[in-house]
């Protein structure tokens, strides 16, 4: 994972702009995560933390947690919320700023 003052290891060719609009500044750098709930080998969240630590400014992860997908049940949100706890605690372990 990327931590304050490190090269962006992430490969040119994951990144992609959605529109044309220039960075407005807020305050902090906002991760919708939907997927891929974990710290390591995650190349949206290493980024989302390297442009908030280029923009001086806190990264906040959201995660929705709704029953309103398909298939969606007690064991799924379970399962879900385990892969939170466990990222919340490798973003610990990794010392994010």
């Amino acid at each position: 994972m990327l931590r304050q003052g490190m090269v962006n290891v992430i490969q040119p060719t994951r990144i992609q702009a959605l529109n044309a609009r220039p960075v407005r500044r807020g305050r902090f750098v906002l991760y919708w995560m939907p997927q891929s709930q974990r710290a390591e080998w995650n190349h949206a969240l290493e980024f989302a933390i390297e442009r908030a630590n280029e923009l001086g400014l806190p990264a906040v992860a959201y995660v929705g947690c709704t029953t309103l997908f398909p298939g969606a049940n007690a064991r799924n949100l379970h399962f879900m919320l385990q892969g939170l706890i466990e990222t919340r605690s490798g973003s610990r372990r990794a010392a994010y700023s």
